[in-house]
């Protein structure tokens, strides 16, 4: 038993790492969305043949980001996970800057390459450091990591379209459109850094580093979480599309300019923020699995109201959409890590993403290359029904993971022996949410 103080300060640095853990999630989810509103402005500027060209650099982003993520699960298990939450932002930082004083498109995807290098080692590092630091609640601790990608899509689409349009600063031949890409890649650099100093890894036997062999994945697990994989990811593919055609749609179909079109983006991300904690909470124990499905369905038929919704009425079936379609990655997430090892867990993550993140990376490049082929049919509202209709189906076939999450063991079995039942309704007080040590 440690002493009290000792106790006090190990809490200190968990919340602090939670707290620093959330806000790079932000940053993230900001620097994979930041082009998003600019897709027009960035064909326009680099004479591009069509949205299918900008839509690419993030598409190349999204695909390294995941493909690399086994590596990274396998890192996160076997080495200091702040370290490499560190180096990454910084990483990916960098790459957003240099792509704001660059007017080169192979440049442009080179640094794309770079950035998705960065970004893999975020949610495997995070997705096990986090929870390492509450072992008593760790579902609780993924719902509130999950905060961090609300605040990452809000911000990200936002910043960028209000800078890109609004006056300020001029260097060189750096475009308006680059102006937010130097800005957030800057702001990475130094918070990169801040996190390298104040972030703590988990003390004792919970780190990493203090386990010579690391556990392998239990037989039939592997398959089990590429299973889950290749179905939920489906409603990884629906998101990710789903940001991209928002942007084309608003733009296109309703005339709207950058600025605008940043802060609709963004504004529909804003309420995940409350509920990715909220739907953990609301779902603890055997309650995770039945809630998924009614989360998924509820997405699939709001995708389908999209295009027939009058603009007044946009903006609120696009928030409710994305409401439904964020707060099921903390629900899955929960479900998922809450029937594995604290050890395993980067491992874990990292195989999912392989599938469902690799997946779900094409979405922006197929997104741009749909409405590329809709022509003068691309001013038409309704012409875009079969696309979020597309995602819609999406997100209903990604209901059928949940037997396969079930199938990776009971409810709370994650094997750590500091795990203790914890009571729904205390779930999220600071008695139950006690960090490790």
């Amino acid at each position: 038993m440690l002493p009290h103080q000792t106790r006090a300060a190990v809490s200190s640095r968990s919340v602090l790492t939670l707290v620093l853990c959330t806000s790079l999630h932000g940053f993230t989810h900001a620097y994979g969305t930041l082009l998003v509103p600019l897709y027009l402005l960035i064909v326009a500027d680099l004479k591009l043949g069509g949205v299918q060209g900008a839509s690419l650099i993030v598409t190349v982003y999204g695909l390294v980001y995941c493909m690399g993520s086994y590596g990274a699960g396998v890192a996160t298990d076997r080495a200091n996970r702040k370290v490499l939450l560190g180096l990454g932002l910084l990483c990916n930082a960098a790459a957003v800057l240099f792509m704001g004083l660059t007017r080169r498109y192979e440049v442009m995807l080179a640094l794309a390459v770079v950035a998705g290098v960065g970004g893999t080692f975020f949610h495997p590092a995070a997705s096990a450091l986090v929870p390492a630091h509450f072992p008593k609640s760790p579902g609780m601790a993924i719902g509130l990591l999950g905060m961090g990608s609300g605040l990452g899509f809000f911000a990200g689409p936002q910043y960028a379209g209000w800078r890109a349009q609004a006056w300020g600063w001029h260097l060189g031949h750096v475009a308006d459109w680059q102006r937010p890409c130097v800005e957030l890649g800057a702001a990475g650099l130094v918070f990169g850094v801040l996190f390298m100093v104040l972030a703590r890894e988990v003390p004792g036997s919970n780190d990493p580093r203090a386990i010579k062999t690391p556990p392998t994945l239990p037989k039939g697990m592997p398959l089990r979480i590429l299973a889950i994989g290749g179905v939920l990811g489906c409603r990884d593919f629906a998101g990710i599309a789903g940001i991209s055609l928002a942007s084309i749609y608003l733009q296109k179909a309703h005339g709207l300019d950058a600025a605008r079109t940043g802060l609709i983006v963004g504004q529909m991300m804003l309420l995940s923020i409350l509920v990715n904690p909220l739907a953990v909470f609301l779902t603890s124990g055997k309650r995770r699995l039945p809630a998924l499905v009614v989360v998924l369905l509820a997405g699939a038929v709001t995708a389908l109201v999209i295009p027939y919704a009058s603009l007044r009425y946009t903006l609120l079936v696009l928030c409710t959409f994305q409401t439904f379609q964020l707060g099921s990655y903390a629900v899955s997430d929960a479900a998922m890590l809450e029937r594995v090892s604290a050890n395993v867990r980067g491992r874990v993550v990292g195989l999912f993403l392989i599938i469902a993140g690799t997946f779900s990376s094409t979405g922006p490049w197929v997104m741009g290359w749909w409405t590329d082929r809709l022509g003068v049919r691309a001013s038409d509202p309704h012409a875009y029904g079969p696309l979020f209709g597309s995602l819609g189906a999406l997100m209903a076939i990604a209901t059928l993971s949940t037997p396969i999450i079930a199938r990776l063991g009971p409810h709370g079995s994650s094997g750590e022996a500091e795990l203790t039942k914890v009571d729904p309704l205390t779930e999220v007080m600071p008695r139950t949410l006690e960090p490790a040590g």
